[in-house]
């Protein structure tokens, strides 16, 4: 991808994140700024959580290149800490700030899971009270840590009982259990065993099914925009359906209407350059109105957080919905064969729709190597 897409990932995050209210987030302030900047540390700002890019564009873009590239560095190595899948995941926004805070006098060395955890901690000990912080303490949370992180990689709960105890009698080992494989991954489940993985993933799904699946999807997310939004959002979809001629079908038009002028002007730009016209375009239809769908199929997601020292912990459960709009750009580069895998798997999921199956797509999108050897469809 070239630095152009990366700061196109920027700004779309910082609409999904809901920060372009905020003057220095604004894209005629803010593009040539970034324009100046180098690809990879582009690349590595694109890939930046809510709190992760707000302290970036506050407090790091403006610096001289030596200080930028120092920084960015030191935020990429706390993303994979504090990142979706980092030891440290379940951190709260004001932990995450609270780091944040003391990053600049931070030194790079210094940025590992128990240090950063004793932060984290030290935090939580402030909002609600506690005794000092000892490295036994910090053990013990790494060890609660880890048992969370094998149980979202699929470990049973005898197998994570093995694992924490060994570490236990030889703590230098507590690492390599943040690097366990997830199970799905080395070893399908039961229920997959015995399917063919190819045909599950090549195989369309029954049209009737998918149409009358993704019209229910339709009632549910309709709403009205203001005037201004829905003459851009016309101006933009009469535009596409001159490209596309009669491969868009009533449905799909009607999931176009609900999108983003942005992220229409992309699927606009994308179904012009695209050389292949027949496949290739239909895939793209397909494409674009079922991730939107996806995304807006709201998820129970859990909230865990622990703290031994302070012996606070909480839990808790809100929806939100995956965003695989940041995925634009990834499945452009797929060739035809692959994105046809993708679009009847999300067929599949809209039909049948499961936490699991829309988390394994989006998880796969992610990880584009590999894709081909662990995308298929569970349920």
């Amino acid at each position: 991808m070239t630095s152009q897409d990366y700061i196109d990932f920027i700004f779309e995050n910082i609409l999904i994140f809901k920060l372009n209210d905020k003057p220095e987030f604004q894209e005629d302030k803010l593009r040539p700024i970034l324009n100046a900047i180098d690809e990879n540390s582009l690349k590595i700002a694109a890939g930046f959580n809510k709190y992760l890019l707000t302290y970036f564009i506050l407090k790091v873009i403006n610096e001289d290149k030596i200080h930028l590239e120092e920084n960015l560095k030191k935020l990429e190595k706390l993303s994979l800490l504090i990142g979706p899948m980092g030891a440290l995941s379940y951190f709260t926004p004001n932990q995450m700030e609270y780091v944040l805070d003391k990053l600049n006098s931070m030194p790079f060395d210094d940025i590992t899971e128990e240090k950063i955890s004793i932060l984290g901690d030290e935090q939580l000990h402030q909002e609600f009270g506690g005794s000092g912080y000892t490295s036994q303490d910090a053990l013990l949370n790494q060890l609660t840590s880890a048992e969370y992180y094998l149980k979202e990689m699929g470990y049973s709960d005898e197998e994570i009982k093995v694992k924490v105890e060994a570490a236990k009698k030889n703590p230098e080992t507590i690492d390599s259990l943040f690097s366990a494989p997830r199970k799905e991954i080395m070893s399908l489940p039961p229920e997959l065993q015995q399917r063919n993985v190819n045909s599950e993933t090549s195989t369309p799904v029954d049209e009737g099914k998918k149409e009358e699946a993704i019209s229910r999807h339709i009632a549910s997310i309709q709403s009205e925009g203001d005037e201004e939004r829905n003459q851009k959002v016309e101006e933009i979809v009469e535009k596409i359906k001159k490209i596309v001629k009669d491969a868009m079908n009533e449905n799909q038009e009607k999931v176009f209407r609900q999108m983003h002028p942005d992220r229409l002007n992309r699927a606009f730009k994308m179904l012009t350059d695209t050389k292949r016209k027949a496949d290739r375009i239909s895939l793209y239809l397909d494409w674009f109105a079922n991730s939107f769908l996806l995304s807006k199929i709201e998820l129970k997601v859990e909230h865990w957080q622990v703290s031994s020292a302070a012996r606070q912990g909480s839990t808790g459960v809100y929806t939100a919905g995956i965003d695989f709009s940041r995925y634009d750009n990834i499945i452009k580069d797929f060739s035809d064969s692959k994105l046809e895998k993708v679009v009847n798997i999300s067929n599949k999921i809209l039909v049948n729709p499961s936490k699991k199956a829309i988390q394994k797509l989006g998880q796969d999108l992610i990880a584009e190597t590999g894709f081909d050897e662990h995308l298929y469809f569970t349920d």
